[in-house]
């Protein structure tokens, strides 16, 4: 009851949103005398002119945004069927002003409202464990095809800012400016796009505290470790444990290009069942035992992106190299480690500086305890699942992008074959 209660005020949200976009659009060209502006193939999104409905909002104190991405990607080689599927994905992110709306400065409140559509490739068969498309994976790993978050912001004096609600990770996760776009307009498998980390769900509720000082940011998440995608989350919140992770982010200039190196650590108190028996849970009812429970896990990572070239116009964008280390204690965390590195950014090409392009290599190690319980007393054996993701997107305009992809993928499992994996991109910006 509680979901569809969600849905219809994320529903109603959004269209009262869209009316007053539609409301000050029109107003906007009963001023201009409905002439269609000059700049459609180079404005940032397509209902984003001057006068038009978008910086209409932005009087008010909202800030509208609007994208549709389309798929149609499938498995070329390896196990599984090999054809091809087409599905979609539509967010819709709503930011309030506080001050504009005649609040209090620093206030703000953003609304993410996401549905993907149709079929994805992540139900073929090949083998595989992480989601070779981020876009179309969540929410729908978590059961459903839509979703809404909503965070509460108060920015302070002196770099403090302090965030509460509903988290949407993957919006975390597009905004690192060479490995980010949360499988939207960069890489699409999720071993790159939004690296698994086994300690934090795609969507969480929690309380996040920020200081910007000039040496470093410092970060402070405190969130409950289940998936928020479930009400019980809401309803029972904290009742499993809690999960603390802590960050710090160090800007680094490397021969006068830009860059950052992270570093976090994470530690929860929730109780997980002893991976050495999850073995049992693949037994006949009859002939199972009740597996036994461990206390916390933690998790440490380290993390760089470093521009090794900038637009001379522009140094926000540019090209360079990325990469990930990260380790667990393997138990009741199901991944042990992970590695991955690669090259992107924006095209070196002068005159398609818009255009966005990348390759990456990740390996996630599955944790120990598991892969032993498993051969052990099941006869399964389990390696590394690594890849290799390669992608070209161009920018036909600011707001139309199209992109080519291409994934080599190692999975876990001994006995499955290599997967290969060939995918068109569309997205539009509205």
């Amino acid at each position: 009851m509680s979901s569809k209660v969600n849905r219809v005020s994320s529903l109603g949200l959004c269209l009262w949103v869209l009316s007053l976009s539609v409301s000050a659009g029109v107003h906007a060209e009963e001023e201009t005398r409905f002439r269609l502006p000059e700049d459609i193939l180079t404005r940032p999104s397509l209902l984003d002119w001057p006068g038009g409905p978008k910086e209409a909002l932005r009087a008010y104190g909202v800030e509208l945004d609007l994208s549709l991405a389309q798929f149609y990607q499938g498995v070329t080689a390896g196990d599984g069927r090999k054809d091809w599927q087409y599905g979609g994905k539509l967010d819709g992110i709503v930011t309030f002003d506080g001050h504009a709306l005649g609040l209090w400065k620093g206030l703000s409140l953003k609304v993410h409202q996401e549905l993907v559509y149709a079929d994805d490739a992540l139900t073929q068969g090949a083998g595989t464990t992480i989601p070779e498309n981020t876009a179309m994976a969540f929410p729908r790993v978590g059961g459903d095809d839509y979703n809404t978050s909503i965070v509460l912001s108060q920015a302070f004096d002196h770099g403090i800012s302090v965030s509460l609600g509903k988290f949407n990770m993957l919006d975390a996760a597009s905004r690192t400016p060479l490995l980010g776009g949360g499988g939207l307009d960069t890489f699409m498998h999720t071993g790159l796009a939004a690296p698994v980390s086994g300690v934090t769900p795609p969507y969480v509720i929690g309380s996040l505290l920020t200081l910007r000082t000039e040496p470093a940011t410092f970060g402070l998440f405190i969130y409950d470790p289940r998936n928020a995608q479930d009400t019980d989350v809401i309803e029972h919140l904290f009742e499993d444990g809690v999960t603390f992770s802590l960050s710090t982010t160090v800007p680094i200039k490397l021969l006068d290009r830009l860059g950052f190196q992270n570093f976090r650590a994470v530690y929860s108190t929730e109780e997980g069942i002893d991976l050495r028996d999850v073995p049992q849970l693949q037994l006949p009812p009859e002939l199972q035992n009740d597996p036994r429970s461990k206390n916390g896990y933690w998790y440490l990572s380290y993390s760089f992106q470093q521009f090794l070239e900038h637009d001379e116009d522009d140094p926000s964008k540019g090209w360079g190299i990325f990469g990930q280390v990260a380790v667990t204690d393997g138990n009741p965390n199901p991944l042990g480690w992970l590695v991955l590195v690669g090259l992107g950014g924006n095209s070196p090409i002068p005159t398609r500086i818009e255009d966005r392009w990348g390759i990456g290599y990740f390996n996630y190690r599955m944790s120990g305890s598991l892969r032993s319980a498993a051969q052990r007393d099941l006869g399964l054996r389990y390696k590394d699942e690594a890849g290799f993701e390669m992608f070209y997107n161009v920018a036909v305009t600011p707001w139309l992008l199209i992109t080519a992809d291409l994934q080599f993928i190692d999975p876990f499992p001994s006995e499955n074959d290599d997967a290969v994996l060939l995918g068109l991109r569309a997205q539009l910006k509205f």
